[in-house]
């Protein structure tokens, strides 16, 4: 008897020794779990929103640059406004960049003798092509009350350019006369486009010849119209590093119409910059080209808006053309592409001197700086090149890669109403290259904004790795369920149709996707642009 109840004690002793042995084992376990989980935590990235910090967004950022004299497009065709309207553009600007030198509003035209005027034999044949294009596919009309339609029935803010080259103030004055007389609301006038290239020194021989005319334009405008704001064209010089210190004229331009010896400056109130990515090589891995691009936006643009904010300090800046350079640049209506502008429009809301932008161009000819365009055949000229025609787009129009970045951003500015500030930690680094080659940049870059009941997040995933950050709003982790849609492609070369080196693959490569759950789950695919919107 005793044995046994010796026995029964020491199982009955084993067995508590071994729940509680498991016991430990488990909470050693959880704990380490939990240690672990909170270490990964703390090596991810954290992302910090500041809504007290809210500002208006500013929304003539959010435009597109129009140039129909290709005749491809009229601003009331059905298919031109379906897909502007989806896009939701805030600003079109009118009738273009080039074109708008030779422009006259009340012909809605162009005279054929004055497409020879310039000094450029290129540019003059250009002219000469785009208006035997317009004259044959639209009567050679482009209307301003067709493109003011536009804008009336889309909510859009135009800004409009008029003709300094061939023009004269009272036409101009005339102009602004008729727009009031019509109750179109316009704000925003340039005064000229690139006046400072070469190609116009016959007619402006020197800033201070541009800037007498200019003049001329802007006090018979204003005299109509005490209201509206005027914009002179200054050089890109400042974003050109490779050329900044050899390009003595643009230098010399731009501080010619700071200074403006013939008296004050307050009749204009900003100036006109247009602002591309100067790298059109193709013997470069496109890898190296998204490094380059990124480092020309992270550190570039910083170094070149200290020039200008040094030049014209008291001036607002619009950026009426931006986009990469040159239509033919291997980056054109690729992947890397729809990062690039989704990219730059993030650091241009980071700039409060830039109040106005316009992307060139929103439709025309060719795969490179289209958002859309006609289907293009191929042409052993241009070596435009094409894939196919998707079955889900319009007749024979082709959303390009950026459509899709741009319809992401659209979304957002017809929502959002205030822009906060945003902070980082363990921020992911990413190494630029060719003329950034050795420095560390953002593997990130994100903006928020909002309305009364929702925020947005906007973040560019420049890495070639997934990420997965955590937000926190006034200090607190946000783990609501959220709706991510984003443009993502492991292929930078992935293109919609094609470009000037690739054929493409007869389909869609780039468009918008979609993911919905809960933030703590989020990840950021690598090569990747896209919007977070969380109900508040």
């Amino acid at each position: 008897m005793s044995l046994m109840r010796y026995l029964n004690s020491n199982l009955i002793r084993n067995i508590l020794i071994c729940f509680t042995l498991g016991i430990s084992v488990v909470l050693l376990m959880m704990l380490n779990l939990e240690c672990s989980r909170r270490e990964s935590d703390e090596d991810r990235v954290q992302i910090y929103i500041d809504t007290e910090s809210a500002v208006p967004l500013r929304r003539e950022l959010y435009g597109f640059n129009t140039n129909m004299m290709t005749g491809d497009y009229g601003y009331l065709d059905k298919d031109f406004i379906a897909l502007t309207e989806s896009l939701n553009p805030t600003s079109l600007r009118f009738p273009g960049g080039t074109v708008g030198n030779f422009y006259h509003w009340d012909i809605s035209g162009f005279y054929e003798n004055e497409m020879n005027t310039t000094l450029s034999t290129q540019l003059n044949k250009r002219n000469r092509g785009n208006f035997n294009k317009l004259r044959k596919k639209r009567n050679g009309i482009i209307s301003f009350d067709d493109f003011m339609k536009l804008c009336n029935k889309l909510n859009i803010i135009p800004i409009v350019m008029v003709n300094v080259w061939t023009g004269s103030p009272e036409k101009s004055a005339a102009w602004v006369r008729y727009a009031k007389e019509m109750g179109y609301n316009i704000r925003h006038w340039e005064l000229g486009n690139e006046h400072y290239l070469p190609h116009y020194l016959n007619r402006f021989p020197t800033v201070h010849a541009y800037m007498q005319t200019a003049k001329e334009h802007a006090l018979a405008m204003k005299a109509v119209d005490p209201q509206i704001k005027l914009s002179v064209c200054a050089s890109p010089v400042a974003f050109h590093k490779e050329g900044f210190l050899l390009a003595t004229p643009q230098r010399k331009w731009d501080e010619g119409l700071a200074e403006n010896t013939s008296g004050s400056t307050d009749w204009y109130d900003a100036f006109s910059v247009h602002v591309y990515a100067y790298k059109a090589v193709k013997d470069i891995e496109i890898e190296k080209m998204k490094a380059y691009l990124f480092g020309w936006i992270h550190f570039g643009i910083d170094e070149a808006m200290e020039y200008y904010e040094e030049v014209f300090p008291n001036k607002e800046m619009w950026v009426t053309e931006w986009n990469i350079a040159n239509p033919a640049n291997r980056v054109a209506n690729t992947q890397l592409h729809a990062m690039y502008v989704g990219d730059f429009f993030m650091k241009m809301l980071s700039i409060p001197k830039i109040t106005h932008a316009n992307f060139h161009v929103i439709a025309g000819y060719g795969k490179g700086f289209p958002v859309f365009s006609k289907v293009t055949p191929i042409s052993q000229r241009t070596f435009w090149k094409y894939g196919g025609e998707p079955e889900s787009d319009y007749g024979d129009t082709i959303r390009r890669t950026v459509f899709y970045a741009f319809q992401l951003i659209g979304e957002v500015f017809d929502k959002a109403k205030t822009l906060f500030e945003v902070s980082q930690e363990n921020i992911p680094m990413f190494e630029g290259e060719l003329d950034y080659k050795g420095k560390m940049m953002s593997g990130i870059q994100v903006r928020a904004m909002g309305n009364i009941d929702t925020y947005f997040i906007m973040i560019s995933n420049r890495m070639s790795r997934d990420i997965s950050p955590i937000f926190y709003f006034h200090g607190k982790q946000l783990k609501r369920n959220a709706t991510y849609r984003y443009v993502a492609n492991d292929n930078l070369k992935a293109t919609n149709g094609g470009n000037a080196e690739m054929e493409g693959s007869g389909s869609i490569e780039v468009r918008i996707q979609e993911w919905k759950g809960n933030m703590k789950a989020l990840i950021i695919p690598k090569n990747s642009f896209g919007i977070i919107e969380v109900r508040k």
